[in-house]
């Protein structure tokens, strides 16, 4: 659907509420890219089921998520042993149910027991595929981090990229300016020398070429007060684009690039993006209600409540 002439104003209260209503659930692609053109370059990719499900039992957002699709190492499945050994183990935490401030923001992890019943049919299946001294240290270990939900979350918090990039606190007031900020701490920065990166995170005030609401992120690592003079202290950059439908508020797609250096230097690439049901546009439910321009976000939507470009290359892009 073309509403490149349907320019949409967003004033007001400039806040972001999303409306994702339980049961309803959209498929993702996703691409993680590490230390991009160097040596050491790799590529992670895989596809989810993201799902909102009904509220917890004390009332907290829950989503669903599911690995829809094998996960490929550079085009190819894991060939390695350990990580054939990972990957098998770690189907156990799948579907993955997570709470979410109200915000967005990530939580916790909240089917622990769903989990933890679901380990002895896995760890079946890898003891029957695997041998060897390996194998009995890494279940093991498993069994004593799956034991513990503390260490679970702490696991996702230390190494999902999806989760760190698709689940941030976006849904929320921006300010007249539209401009707010926050502090963010990434996989990959794992020391615990440095707050985090200090985020400016700008709504723009009006839908971009094919009508969908831009976010975008800009960040810059801080050291924590006792670093700051210290000559090897981190550094590093983040750049967060997202683009959200403008009704629903949902995530079309997400490209955010992190950087970071100490001792060691690093980057990381993560895209997101929307596929599609039944072959229809990513846009094809663009259309917002009449009389929208100048109303405010939160007056459009509640929490709970012409191109011919290719798909990628629209969302991507554009």
């Amino acid at each position: 659907m073309d509403i490149s002439n349907k320019t949409i104003y967003y004033s007001g209260l400039n806040a972001l509420r999303l409306d994702w209503p339980a049961e309803v659930c959209l498929k993702y692609g996703v691409l993680i890219i590490f230390n991009e053109g160097e040596e050491n370059s790799n590529e992670v990719k895989y596809e989810v089921r993201v799902t909102r499900l009904k509220p917890g039992k004390e009332g907290q957002p829950l989503f669903q998520i599911e690995r829809i699709s094998d996960v490929f190492v550079n085009e190819i499945l894991p060939d390695l042993v350990a990580d054939r050994l990972a990957y098998a183990a770690g189907k156990v935490f799948y579907p993955l149910v997570i709470t979410v401030d109200q915000n967005g923001g990530f939580q916790s992890i909240y089917n622990h027991q769903d989990i933890l019943k679901r380990w002895e049919s896995v760890k079946k299946k890898v003891l029957d595929n695997f041998e060897g001294g390996l194998v009995e240290d890494y279940v093991e270990r498993m069994e004593k981090q799956l034991a513990n939900a503390d260490s679970i979350n702490l696991a996702f918090l230390n190494n999902d990229w999806f989760i760190h990039t698709f689940f941030k606190p976006v849904y929320k007031e921006y300010g007249q300016n539209h401009i707010t900020e926050s502090i963010y701490k990434f996989p990959i920065a794992r020391g615990f020398n440095v707050e985090g990166y200090l985020t400016q995170e700008k709504l723009a005030a009006q839908s971009n070429s094919f009508g969908a609401i831009e976010l975008i992120h800009d960040g810059t690592i801080m050291p924590l007060e006792d670093e700051l003079y210290i000559t090897n202290r981190a550094t590093g950059n983040y750049e967060g684009y997202y683009l959200l439908h403008p009704k629903f508020k949902r995530i079309i797609s997400v490209v955010s690039d992190f950087s970071y250096g100490a001792q060691e230097k690093a980057k990381v690439k993560v895209k997101i993006a929307l596929i599609p049901e039944n072959d229809k546009e990513f846009d094809h439910d663009f259309e917002l209600d009449t009389n929208v321009k100048g109303l405010p976000v939160t007056e459009m939507v509640v929490l709970d409540g012409p191109s011919k470009k290719g798909f990628w290359d629209r969302l991507l892009n554009n």
